[in-house]
């Protein structure tokens, strides 16, 4: 079985979870968000990045 993925992403995409992701991280970073609910806004701003860096 072979498994053939294509990219999906347009450039708006990867613009608007790039900025998805650094707004994430600027909530971290300044600590408007804290306690738990940070570490699931750090790992969705990580996972943003990977998307629109991999593009699929």
């Amino acid at each position: 079985m072979k498994l053939n993925f294509k990219k999906n992403l347009g450039n708006t995409d990867r613009i608007i979870r790039t900025g998805l992701g650094l707004v994430s991280i600027w909530l971290m970073y300044y600590k408007i968000i804290t306690g738990w609910i940070a570490n699931f806004v750090i790992i969705f701003g990580v996972l943003q990045f990977i998307e629109a860096y991999l593009g699929y």
